[in-house]
């Protein structure tokens, strides 16, 4: 049931002029339009659309109805309706939903912060406020399947509309989990050295990750760029970040140079290299070299030091030349096909690199030493049953 969180919400029920209304408030704190508390009307066309117990404030058992309306609001009675309640649930066109456009707008700014900020971008899709305002003036409860005619839905990804049902369903657990986000994303940044107020980032990139509008991979090369600006410049300039991170470009103190560093480190001579330096303190030699100008000059010094470690593949980087050789012994000793890789472990990783040296680049000489070294992993085992079968005669395989 989700409409028990659905935050606009009818202020109360009225009654004048003999028409029942809901009302709902159009306030300078939420939504700052500058109309003070402005009453929106919504006609409630049936009273079947009231929710049972709900008690309505009835204007007309006063002398002057529409004084005591005045008095009570602080606006003049108009007379007429913002919208109609049966008309929100069926109205989809959005040139004819022009008579509740005012409801909706209000719906909109009251979530145009958190949308803009914390990733709900959802909740400002006009046909998912439909759904739920419907809902919150009929008492009805939507489902995520209730929406599935609205733009929103037709280009969300399974995991977003997920995201959506939990939050509405139990957003206290939501929030446990953008707290402990938040936690671990604080740690990544005062190891990234950034120095401020961090918290609004913070909470942004939470949300994110909570919403699956980022994936953890995402958040730490965003956190790269924003701690770096060379970093961000080289690998392609702002459009790379969502448009709700850019406004934090160059508002952190932060050990600049860094994230350039270790991405180039790591390109040149791979995660094993970039974690020495990290210990050695080479990496910030690099990182102060980078955000001094001296960025080619770091390239030329880690293109000699590969080449120096790597002959066979002189010229090249590390993070061209390996990943193809590994992804190969992958799939000899998994004995995987096509397209479908598995992971080797870290252990199995540096098992390989030194394979990748012995055969000095020769790709027959390297499958033959991943058979030899990995002889009982179950794609080698397989492959030399299956060659054993191919040189079984016919006629006497048909025995079996």
């Amino acid at each position: 049931m989700l409409t028990d969180n659905f935050q606009l919400q009818p202020s109360e029920i009225i009654q004048i002029g003999g028409i029942t209304y809901a009302v709902f408030f159009d306030t300078d704190e939420e939504t700052g339009t500058g109309l003070g508390d402005f009453p929106i009307l919504a006609k409630v066309d049936s009273l079947s659309f009231i929710k049972p117990g709900t008690t309505i404030k009835n204007f007309d058992t006063e002398a002057d109805p529409e004084k005591a309306f005045a008095d009570y609001y602080g606006f003049v009675y108009r007379g007429h309706e913002d919208l109609l309640v049966s008309q929100i649930p069926t109205i989809t066109n959005i040139d004819q939903a022009k008579d509740y456009r005012s409801i909706l707008e209000v719906a909109e700014k009251l979530y145009e912060t958190k949308a803009n900020e914390k990733g709900y971008g959802w909740m400002l899709d006009t046909g998912v406020q439909v759904k739920f305002l419907a809902s919150a003036l009929t008492g009805n409860p939507v489902s995520v399947d209730d929406l599935s005619d609205t733009d929103w839905y037709n280009f969300s990804t399974p995991e977003q509309r997920d995201f959506m049902a939990e939050f509405f369903a139990d957003p206290s657990t939501i929030e446990d989990k953008v707290k402990a986000n938040i936690a671990a994303i604080r740690n990544r940044m005062y190891q990234e050295g950034f120095k401020g107020d961090t918290n609004a980032l913070a909470e942004i990139l939470a949300y994110g990750v909570v919403s699956r509008k980022y994936t953890s991979e995402q958040v730490d090369l965003y956190l790269s760029f924003i701690a770096d600006e060379t970093f961000l410049t080289i690998s392609g300039g702002e459009q790379l970040l969502p448009e709700e991170l850019r406004p934090f470009v160059n508002t952190f103190e932060t050990t600049r140079g860094q994230a350039s560093a270790r991405e180039t480190i790591k390109d040149y001579l791979g995660a094993d290299m970039l974690r020495t330096y990290e210990q050695n303190g080479k990496l910030l030699k690099y990182a102060g070299m980078i955000n001094n100008g001296q960025g080619q000059a770091v390239n030329n010094e880690l293109q000699a030091l590969h080449d120096n470690m790597y002959p066979s593949f002189k010229g090249s980087k590390y993070s061209l030349w390996n990943e193809f050789y590994t992804n190969r012994a992958s799939k000899i000793i998994n004995g995987t096909q096509g397209i479908e890789v598995v992971d080797l472990s870290e252990k199995d990783k540096a098992i390989v690199n030194d394979l990748i040296i012995d055969a000095k680049g020769d790709y027959n000489e390297f499958d033959k030493l991943v058979r030899k070294q990995y002889k009982d992993a179950p794609g080698v085992k397989n492959a030399i049953l299956g060659s054993m079968l191919t040189r079984v005669p016919q006629a006497v395989s048909g025995v079996f």
